[in-house]
């Protein structure tokens, strides 16, 4: 059943992680400008993390497709209202996942706005670094395998993305998936996932890097202006501006680097 609305609203798939879902709704919010509850956009969320699994698992091992779950959280956000769609999960944009989910929607749906994360992050770094700049990549082990990133930037030719190494990717991983203390396992983030994914950050910049895309939605909970001095690229930020623009673009605020 689709409910009788009067403008466009915004739709979020979470529990993708359940945390990162949240922390895209709260980024919503802080770009909207709006002075009283009612002149907020709409917005829907979802959080069903049992119906959509794992994203890195299915790109590095197989099974079912994670895409099925999105879609079905889709169909449920569009039958609230939702215009505007998105997924504040990097992972589940990596093509084996997002272009089916891309289809599925365009077919049934082909008034709905879908937006791609990788693809929206990738725009506003080359617009915020208009000369050549080298920019370091953070994320999971299966946003790095399917080169997410690096492809999304070679339409900017100008920016050089640098990527950890192999046991470095694991440290990252380790940092996001370990259910000990893992940024998915603890609230608020443990000392000892801050301190790793700190260190990392701080390699890639020794290496080069002038900036870090936080390329996994988990990355931004940990690493802010306030536990870390460097120059982050927060995919979750660009991504809730992305949305406030495609549906009620008068409502965004001006971007404060």
């Amino acid at each position: 059943m689709r409910y009788s609305v009067c403008m466009n609203a915004i739709g979020i798939i979470g529990g993708v992680g359940p945390m990162a879902g949240a922390d895209a709704a709260q980024k919503i919010f802080e770009n909207t400008n709006a002075a009283t509850d009612q002149e907020h956009i709409d917005l829907y969320l979802t959080s069903t993390p049992r119906s959509i699994g794992d994203r890195t698992k299915f790109l590095l091992e197989g099974g079912s497709n994670p895409a099925e779950g999105l879609y079905k959280n889709a169909l449920q956000l569009i039958g609230l209202g939702a215009s505007t769609l998105i997924v504040p999960c990097n992972t589940a944009h990596a093509p084996p996942i997002f272009d089916p989910l891309r289809k599925k929607l365009r077919d049934s749906h082909p008034d709905i706005t879908l937006l791609h994360m990788i693809e929206e992050t990738a725009k506003h770094i080359a617009k915020r670094f208009p000369e050549p700049t080298t920019i370091g990549l953070l994320a999971t082990k299966g946003t790095h395998a399917l080169k997410t990133y690096p492809n999304a930037l070679l339409a900017y030719p100008h920016i050089t993305l640098i990527e950890p190494d192999r046991e470095s990717r694991e440290r990252v991983h380790d940092a996001i998936y370990n259910q000990r203390y893992g940024i998915k396992a603890r609230a608020p983030v443990s000392r000892e996932a801050l301190t790793i994914l700190i260190e990392e950050a701080y390699k890639l910049h020794k290496q080069g890097a002038e900036a870090l895309i936080l390329g996994c939605t988990e990355l931004p909970l940990a690493l802010t202006r306030e536990t870390i001095s460097l120059p982050l690229i927060d995919p979750t930020v660009v991504l809730a501006r992305s949305a406030i623009l495609h549906t009620e673009p008068a409502k965004l605020k001006d971007e404060v680097e």
